[in-house]
């Protein structure tokens, strides 16, 4: 578990949304949370496996699965190539995805091959959770919601800062705690300066 300073991550998305051409949708938090993972696997490809019987598959394509709520349960469409789309693309992506799901209009293809998943219960005001892994993913990012908190300043002021929450959880028989530690640590990397995924 680590918190991430958001900052520098909303002031990314209030940008990039003014960018939006008129008509189109807002760009989520979910969606460069994606954004972020879809790098950190690139850092961490081990993460970006299946553990299938005995044997570890390192999937060549980053396809993030996106947990959705609904009245009848947890369903995770995926996103395919989501490394490879910039977030505007990514965010319509997410949303067409989730509209489908509600909508109960996805495809079986819309729920296979993911290769890692988030699940994001910042909407729903929750602070901290544990995400249960979706084999044969080896790794699942939970994400509790954007509060305001006081952190010190690099002259150890009070300052007051929009902090997040993420845990991970990882399959231990792939992941070990450096593994998993690096890779958590590369999301927050990418939160909290996204200028980091350009380079």
């Amino acid at each position: 578990t680590v918190s991430v300073d958001m900052t520098e991550a909303i002031a990314l998305r209030q940008l990039a949304n003014q960018r939006q051409p008129s008509g189109a949708g807002k760009i989520s938090m979910t969606a460069l949370i994606v954004k972020a993972c879809a790098w950190a696997l690139r850092q961490q490809p081990l993460m970006n496996s299946h553990l299938i019987d005995d044997t570890i598959f390192v999937q060549p394509a980053v396809n993030i699965g996106v947990a959705v709520a609904l009245n009848e349960g947890l369903i995770v469409p995926v996103v395919p190539q989501a490394d490879q789309l910039g977030l505007a693309a990514l965010g319509a992506a997410i949303d067409d995805v989730a509209a489908r799901a509600r909508q109960n209009k996805l495809r079986a293809a819309d729920l296979s091959g993911g290769t890692f998943t988030v699940s994001n219960l910042g909407m729903y005001g929750i602070d901290h959770f544990t995400a249960i892994l979706n084999p044969p993913e080896v790794g699942i990012l939970a994400v509790g919601q954007t509060r305001k908190q006081f952190v010190p300043d690099e002259n150890d002021q009070p300052t007051l800062r929009p902090m997040m929450t993420m845990t991970l959880s990882a399959d231990h028989r792939v992941i070990d705690g450096a593994v998993a530690a690096q890779f958590i640590a590369s999301v927050q990397t990418a939160l909290s300066n996204p200028l980091a995924m350009l380079l």
